[in-house]
């Protein structure tokens, strides 16, 4: 589709456009926490294949070496990608001996490769390579695919199945800030999953497409992790409470029932407690907060609140920061105005959540006051 001469134009584009959205990242971010794991994958596992392709023209020996890196780091990809997801939702996670599992398929792709070229002669290889330019496939490059494929649909629906689950443990269990703050990272998966389907796609329409499509497409994905990284500080959350984020999920799940009087004896503790301390406009207040100032776990709050209350700690938090909104507002006292009511009552943090946007939009809406319509405008 495009001559030797296009491809070599859109590699080294697209390799330079790469460079430059690094600088922007490392100075906005300084590439720690998540930022620095997401720009390692990317960068790794694609600088290889721009520098197979910018060689291939010039040094059959040199583009042979980069092809090689190119397609191991390729498999190495959704491992990676898999634990940096796991590291960014939950902080207590850590690799073992037995995450070296993960590196087998990278290393039975190379083996193939290195035991399909070994034999050959530089005109052997050089005519090996000429099919795959044709758009043909050798017997390493099959075993290569085989492997990407099926680890890209078996990574990616275990690591959105994770996503959901650990969200919204997260968003129960920790405050509004440090829920936004993480927001980020499902829509780069996002981002990365369209980034490799839309490379396989060409592939199997034509595959010499990756010569070309495969860096225009990394370099998009790029470009809005950059945006979405620098939009949303990743500094600093999860880190407050360690023995919570170490506590694992299913805990709930095991935890001893409780009884109705139970669950309605803390609810109306929880209650009491929030209406009397206000703790709520607190943007980083959490349940283990209010379990720390009520004196019960953070397990039987998260029971009592959704067994007696019908809804989790987040939904609670919030319609009481709604109402004292709406309470500033009915007061109309002079020093209070729609932004100062809008930070005062920890709605600030709400910005990014769609279902608590229209909910403070919807309850304000019923105020009769003229200022509500500026506030929700403010939303």
């Amino acid at each position: 589709m495009f001559s030797d001469t296009a491809i070599l134009v859109i590699n080294g584009s697209c390799l330079g456009f790469m460079v430059f959205m690094l600088a922007v990242l490392a100075a906005g971010t300084k590439m720690k926490g998540g930022a620095g794991w997401a720009t390692v994958i990317l960068v790794t596992t694609t600088i290889p294949a721009y520098l197979s392709n910018l060689t291939r023209d010039f040094s059959m020996d040199t583009y042979l070496v980069w092809y090689i890196i190119g397609a191991t780091l390729n498999l190495v990809c959704f491992p990676a990608t898999w634990f940096f997801t796991r590291r960014q939702l939950d902080r207590s996670f850590r690799l073992t001996k037995w995450s070296l599992l993960h590196a087998v398929p990278a290393v039975i792709s190379l083996l193939a490769i290195i035991l399909h070229y070994a034999p050959m002669s530089p005109a052997e290889v050089e005519a090996d390579m000429a099919i795959m330019e044709a758009g043909g496939e050798t017997l390493a490059a099959v075993v290569n695919d085989i492997l990407l494929f099926g680890q890209f649909f078996a990574y990616f629906a275990a690591i959105f199945i994770y996503c959901r689950k650990r969200l919204r443990y997260l968003r129960d269990n920790y405050s509004d800030s440090d829920y936004i703050e993480i927001r980020w990272t499902p829509r780069f998966l996002v981002a990365f999953f369209v980034l490799f389907l839309g490379a396989f796609t060409g592939y199997m329409i034509n595959p010499r497409t990756d010569t070309w499509l495969f860096p225009i497409l990394t370099s998009i994905c790029i470009a809005y992790l950059v945006y979405i990284i620098i939009r949303h500080s990743t500094t600093n959350y999860l880190n407050r409470l360690p023995e919570v984020a170490a506590a694992p999920e299913s805990q709930s799940a095991t935890a001893p029932a409780m009884s109705e009087a139970q669950m309605k004896e803390i609810s109306d503790r929880v209650t009491e407690y929030l209406q009397n301390s206000k703790a709520y406009i607190n943007p980083e207040f959490s349940l283990p907060m209010l379990a720390v100032a009520t004196g019960t776990s953070t397990k039987n709050l998260s029971l009592s609140i959704n067994g007696h209350l019908h809804k989790n700690f987040f939904d609670l938090v919030n319609e009481m920061r709604v109402g004292e909104a709406k309470r500033l507002l009915a007061e109309l006292a002079p020093e209070y105005t729609t932004g100062s009511v809008f930070s005062d009552c920890a709605l600030h943090v709400l910005r990014g959540v769609p279902k608590v946007r229209r909910d403070v939009t919807r309850s304000l809406a019923q105020t009769q006051f003229a200022e509500v319509s500026v506030f929700c405008l403010i939303l």
